[in-house]
C-alpha cells in the first residue's frame, strides 16, 4: 500500500500543474483493489478545506469527489465509517466536510457531542455551542 499525499488528489482534480496533474492522474490511475492507495483522514479534510478556500468548489462538488473516492475499490480510506457519516451529515445538516468529519470521529470515540464556538456548526446534533 501507499498513502496519498493531498496534493497529489488536488492536482489529479483540479489539473492546475501542466507537469504535476498528469503525474498525479497517472499514478491514481496505477491503484488497484490489489495495490490499493491509502486515504485518511487528513488528507481528506485538507483536500475538502482546499477546493472550497482555494479553488472555490461548492460544498456539493467536494462531496460528490469524496463520495467519489470512497466508493473506488482503488483507495483503503481509514476511518471509511465516520467519513461516510461525516459526508450524510455533511449533506443533511449543511456542515463544512472537516467540521462534519471532527463531529463524528469525536462521537465515534464515545464522546456524547462536540463543544464549539462554530455558530453553523453548533446546530448540528454532533456539537453543542460552547457557554
Amino acid at each position: 500500500m501507499i498513502g496519498i499525499d493531498t496534493n497529489i488528489l488536488l492536482r489529479a482534480v483540479t489539473n492546475d500543474d501542466p507537469v504535476q496533474s498528469p503525474l498525479a492522474r497517472k499514478l491514481l490511475l496505477d491503484f488497484s483493489h490489489q495495490r490499493p492507495g491509502v486515504l485518511n483522514v487528513v488528507t481528506l479534510v485538507e483536500f475538502a478545506w482546499t477546493l472550497r478556500s482555494r479553488y472555490r468548489y461548492r460544498r456539493s462538488e467536494i462531496l460528490e469527489i469524496i463520495e467519489q473516492l470512497l466508493r473506488s475499490r482503488a483507495y483503503l480510506v481509514v476511518e471509511r465509517s465516520a467519513i461516510s457519516e461525516a459526508l450524510a451529515r455533511s449533506r443533511d445538516e449543511g456542515l463544512d466536510f472537516a467540521d462534519a468529519l471532527l463531529g463524528e470521529l469525536n462521537l465515534a470515540a464515545g464522546c456524547k457531542t462536540t463543544m464549539t464556538f462554530d455558530l453553523k456548526a453548533s446546530i448540528s446534533t454532533a456539537f453543542s455551542p460552547a457557554p
